[in-house]
């Protein structure tokens, strides 16, 4: 095993679990990368990245959000999020892990890495607490997608108003993912729109920590945030010479087949960023981390954090 877990409670006394991969060479550690996760997944699908960094002389960190992976399991309470805020409090849970991390690497680099959710979850970070982060990792994020991001917006409130936020809704998650899986027709799984590798897939399809249906609060705050992300003020706020890291699929639907996702890029060199880097990667899904061409990801990965973190 690569890595060890531990727990930590955050500012409101919830439990959350995290895992630590330790540089192979601790005298010599390079820096430490922080990773958040996506939606319904968990921090220990990133054990094959947080490995071959390990290897490169990173330590990395990784918690698992609330209502997903190991925090969830410690109540039972798979998906289930009670709070008036979820992006606000995973934030502030990143936060004490960053912390955590700071503590036991006290002069190292501090590189944010996160995927799909917890790449907005990463851009929301940044304008917090931007001024202690030296890089910034975004993989499959999203500009807000305005048709489906609207009607998302508007039948979340309706439903929560007469349901509550702690209550989950099938009709409304199948929506979101089936609408990500049209555009893979004729479908072999519920999951083709991760990505091009069905090992990959069906690995996913049957990791018991997967998790489907989630509180409407969860599913309204990543709405709310994704709108709130791609204001002209977010980009604006981001530090102009943070160096930003962004790459996708121009097959991944989350990044509207790459228009998204290319969007989000202008934005951050419109507002100011001198630093981004993005790769578009022809015909690669939502996780290029899974995808048949994940070993020339990792690479460019490593290629540009041995320019960014000598």
């Amino acid at each position: 095993m690569h890595f060890k877990t531990n727990t930590f409670t955050a500012a409101d006394g919830e439990i959350i679990c995290y895992y630590k991969w330790e540089a192979y060479d601790s005298q010599k550690s390079r820096g430490v990368i922080q990773i958040a996760h996506g939606v319904g997944e968990h921090a220990g699908r990133y054990d094959r990245i947080a490995h071959r960094l390990q290897k490169e002389g990173f330590t990395v960190y990784a918690n698992d959000h609330r209502a997903h992976g190991k925090t969830a399991e410690i109540k039972r309470l798979y998906g289930y999020y009670e709070g008036t805020d979820y992006f606000e409090d995973v934030v502030s849970d990143m936060h004490e892990l960053t912390q955590l991390m700071r503590t036991e690497n006290p002069d190292a680099r501090f590189i944010l890495f996160g995927h799909s959710m917890g790449s907005l979850l990463s851009r929301k970070y940044v304008l917090e607490h931007g001024e202690g982060i030296d890089a910034l990792i975004l993989s499959g994020t999203a500009n807000f997608i305005k048709g489906l991001g609207h009607f998302g917006l508007a039948s979340t409130k309706v439903v929560s108003v007469f349901r509550g936020r702690e209550r989950s809704n099938e009709t409304l998650r199948s929506f979101f993912f089936d609408e990500f899986n049209k555009k893979f027709k004729p479908n072999r799984t519920k999951l083709d729109w991760i990505s091009s590798d069905d090992a990959e897939v069906d690995a996913f399809e049957a990791d018991p920590y997967r998790i489907e249906n989630f509180s409407i609060g969860v599913f309204a705050d990543i709405l709310t945030n994704s709108k709130e992300l791609n204001k002209t003020s977010a980009f604006a706020d981001t530090p102009d010479e943070l160096p930003i890291l962004m790459f996708s699929g121009d097959k991944d639907p989350v990044g509207e087949m790459g228009k998204g996702v290319t969007q989000v890029a202008e934005n951050y060199r419109k507002y100011g960023n001198t630093e981004l880097t993005f790769n578009l990667y022809e015909g690669g899904r939502h996780e290029m981390l899974n995808e048949k061409n994940s070993k020339e990801v990792e690479e460019d990965i490593l290629t540009w954090l041995n320019t960014h973190i000598p």
